[in-house]
């Protein structure tokens, strides 16, 4: 609020510094974000990751989607990394990367059965070797 360091008098910043107390410091209702509702992922995954099935089809959703768009075809930058752990794994999917990668959140786009069939196919990827 660089324009409240105008030449405001003694008066002026007392009473903004008390009618902000009162309001407990909240900006108005309509400069107010609408919340963001994400359902909390499941504690443990909902199924075994070395399912063939579920590997078989997070392979055909992260061609379809996470290799066309954003990590390519060939070959996967998660052959043969084993330092994924499954909910990080999951949570980097579901909500991105923040502000340390572009990495957008998916949570709205996929089921969390989705998301963990992707998980499994990078886990997979992760037995592979180039």
């Amino acid at each position: 609020m660089k324009f409240l360091s105008l030449k405001l008098g003694g008066r002026a910043c007392a009473l903004l510094l008390v009618s902000s107390a009162m309001a407990g410091g909240s900006p108005p209702p309509d400069l107010l974000e609408a919340p963001v509702v994400v359902a909390a992922p499941p504690r443990s995954t909902p199924f075994d990751l070395s399912d063939p099935d579920r590997i078989k089809a997070g392979k055909q959703r992260f061609h379809s989607t996470c290799a066309e768009f954003c990590h390519g075809h060939a070959p996967p930058l998660f052959i043969g990394r084993t330092d994924l752990p499954p909910k990080y794994a999951f949570d980097m999917i579901s909500n991105g990367g923040g502000s340390a990668t572009p990495m957008p959140p998916w949570g709205s786009v996929f089921t969390h059965d989705e998301i963990w069939e992707l998980v499994a196919y990078l886990k997979y990827l992760g037995t592979q070797k180039l």
